[in-house]
């Protein structure tokens, strides 16, 4: 019994270190993989190239080849999209970087009922996206809403034309970003407060005790210790940012006209409302192409941190 076990033994050795054995244990994700995220991918890239709607099946479908990507860079409204979700990217995620980064600094500090702070703060970004654009739309309901009724007897007491926050073009996107600030700044403190607990007391105690500053011991210690988490923080949040979708659909639409129109419901636009699913396919690529590019951006501007240090 002893030789047969040990016989086994040495036959499930020699399976396992075979060289194509790994790929075998792995080969049923690889399927999965392949089955749910490359075959979209390839067919999304195949329906760009032609004219197809969904609306219209009974229509030939023609090889049109880059024409789709030629028409939407020309296209007012999706040009009008790019601009609406730069400016709501780069405002919420510049916004919530520096206000998550005071908050981690501050929490550094001892202060009273510190785990309970740290709850309250953390609980706007354990709400699904959809959750909280549903609440913030019952609270700005117009003349209904806790926020518009109290800004409203506000705005009369001072004599003021009270806001619509939703239904004005100028204060919509703006309210659109306030919502993601205090949804998302969460994120940004959770990131940074690791990475400020995380770093060693020795080059602070040294900086101490030759006499240096706060103002120096931030700008030339805590910062560049701090820029991995910094770079990963930016990273993620940027990307998120750029494809937020479902708060701004419950809440406008892309609307009112088309001032909150980011590039993901104009997308959305195209392909389940006017049935254009050729030009939202390539606009599905590009959007692709662009977060990509930003990731790459991103990881090399890292990794040249590292070499520096």
């Amino acid at each position: 019994m002893n030789q047969v076990a040990q016989g086994i033994g040495k036959q499930r050795r020699a399976i396992q270190n075979r060289k194509g054995f790994p790929w075998l244990l792995m080969s049923p994700t690889l399927v999965v993989l392949v089955l749910l995220g490359l075959f979209p991918f390839v067919y999304a890239i195949r329906i760009a190239a032609f004219n197809i709607s969904i609306s219209k099946p009974y229509l030939p479908q023609l090889f049109v080849g880059l024409a789709q990507y030629k028409d939407l860079v020309r296209d007012a409204n999706f040009i009008n999209a790019l601009r609406v979700t730069i400016i709501f990217t780069v405002e919420a995620v510049f916004i919530q970087f520096w206000l998550g980064l005071g908050i981690a600094m501050l929490f550094q500090r001892r202060i009273l009922l510190k785990g309970l702070f740290r709850i309250c703060i953390l609980v706007p970004m354990v709400l699904t996206p959809v959750v909280v654009g549903l609440m913030w739309r019952f609270l700005l309901y117009p003349h209904a809403g806790a926020v518009t009724y109290y800004v409203g007897v506000l705005a009369k007491l001072l004599g003021l034309t009270a806001p619509q926050f939703l239904a004005n073009p100028r204060l919509a996107l703006q309210t659109l970003i306030f919502i993601d600030i205090w949804e998302w700044t969460p994120f940004m403190f959770l990131i940074l407060n690791a990475g400020l607990s995380s770093q060693p007391p020795e080059p602070y105690e040294a900086a101490m005790m030759d006499g240096a500053s706060k103002w120096f011991i931030w700008r030339t210690i805590t910062m560049p210790l701090l820029r991995p988490s910094i770079m990963i923080a930016l990273l993620m949040r940027t990307m998120d940012a750029f494809r937020t979708f479902d708060t701004i659909f419950v809440l406008t639409e892309g609307g009112p006209g088309n001032s909150t129109e980011t590039l993901n419901i104009f997308l959305t636009h195209l392909g389940f409302k006017f049935f254009y699913t050729s030009r939202a396919s390539a606009m599905a690529l590009m959007m692709l192409a662009m977060i990509i590019a930003m990731s790459f951006a991103f990881i090399k501007i890292l990794r040249k941190e590292e070499v520096i240090r």
